[in-house]
C-alpha cells in the first residue's frame, strides 16, 4: 500500500479541525514558500524590498496591500521587487504569484513575474512592447505583460534569455484583458531546465520552452509604468512565491 497521499483538488478542514491542532508530527516539506502579505507597520526597503520611485512615483502600505502609484508624467514607473535575487531555476523550480488589481486600464503598462534584477532605470519596466515592438531590458526574465502602447491592449506572456538573445512574447486573446479596479491572479512557474508555465486566475494559458537562463538566480518583480500624463495606481494583495528547499 503506497504511503503516499495524492489531492488533486484542495483539502477542507470542518468541525473541530477548523480551530484546534489538526496535524501531529513534525512538517518536513521539500518545497519552502516565502509570502508577502503587506500587514507590517513600515515597509522594510532596505532588507526585504526593493522599490523603485521614479520622480514622484510612491510604493507605500495602504488599503488592501501595497499600493504603487505613478508620477502624473508620462513613461513614469513604480516597482518593487521582493525579497533576494536568489531564486536559481535550475535547483529550485520557482514559481512566483501575485494578486494585484489597477484603478484604469487604460495608459498603463503593467509587469509580474521574475527578473534578474532588484529594479529598471527611469521610464523602463524589464519589458515593454509598442506597437508590435518588444524591448526587454531585464537581461533573463519572465512574466505577464499589459502595454497599452501595443496594437492590441491584451496580457502577453513574455520572457528573456540571455541578454535577450532569446526574447519573445507571446499575445492572449481578448479575453484576457484586465478589469479595472478588480482583483486577479497571475503566476509564473519554472521547471529545472527553466521552461516556463503561465497562469491566469488558475488556468494555464501559456507555456514557453527555455525561457530563462537555468543558473541565473531571479527575483519577485511587479511594477506599473504610466503610458499619460495621469497618474496610475497598483494595489498589490500579495506576493507568494515557492521553490525547491536547497
Amino acid at each position: 500500500m503506497s504511503q503516499t497521499v495524492r489531492v488533486s483538488d484542495r483539502i477542507q478542514l470542518h468541525g473541530a479541525a477548523k480551530y484546534q491542532k489538526n496535524f501531529e508530527g513534525d512538517l518536513n516539506p521539500n518545497r519552502l514558500m516565502v509570502e508577502y502579505n503587506f500587514t507590517e507597520l513600515a515597509l522594510d526597503n532596505t532588507n526585504k524590498y526593493t522599490p523603485y520611485l521614479d520622480t514622484t512615483s510612491t510604493v507605500a502600505l495602504g488599503a488592501n496591500g501595497l499600493l504603487l502609484t505613478t508620477a502624473a508624467t508620462d513613461t513614469k514607473t513604480a516597482t518593487q521587487s521582493q525579497g533576494g535575487i536568489w531564486w536559481y531555476p535550475n535547483t529550485m523550480a520557482p514559481a512566483v504569484e501575485f494578486k494585484f488589481k489597477i484603478d484604469v486600464i487604460t495608459n498603463v503598462a503593467i509587469f509580474a513575474g521574475f527578473s534578474d534584477a532588484v529594479s529598471e532605470a527611469s521610464s523602463l519596466l524589464p519589458h515593454g512592447i509598442e506597437t508590435a515592438t518588444q524591448t526587454a531590458t531585464a537581461t533573463d526574465s519572465a512574466g505577464f505583460l499589459l502595454d497599452t502602447r501595443q496594437t492590441l491592449a491584451y496580457f502577453n506572456v513574455v520572457n528573456s534569455l540571455a541578454a535577450g538573445s532569446a526574447k519573445a512574447f507571446t499575445q492572449l486573446d481578448s479575453t484576457h484583458v484586465p478589469v479595472a479596479d478588480t482583483w486577479l491572479v497571475l503566476r509564473v512557474e519554472l521547471d529545472a531546465s527553466g521552461n516556463a508555465v503561465y497562469y491566469w486566475n488558475g488556468t494555464p494559458v501559456g507555456y514557453k520552452a527555455s525561457a530563462v537562463t537555468v543558473g541565473t538566480p531571479l527575483i519577485p518583480f511587479f511594477g506599473i509604468r504610466n503610458n499619460s500624463g495621469t497618474a496610475h495606481v497598483a494595489t498589490l494583495r500579495y506576493v507568494r512565491a515557492w521553490g525547491n528547499a536547497p
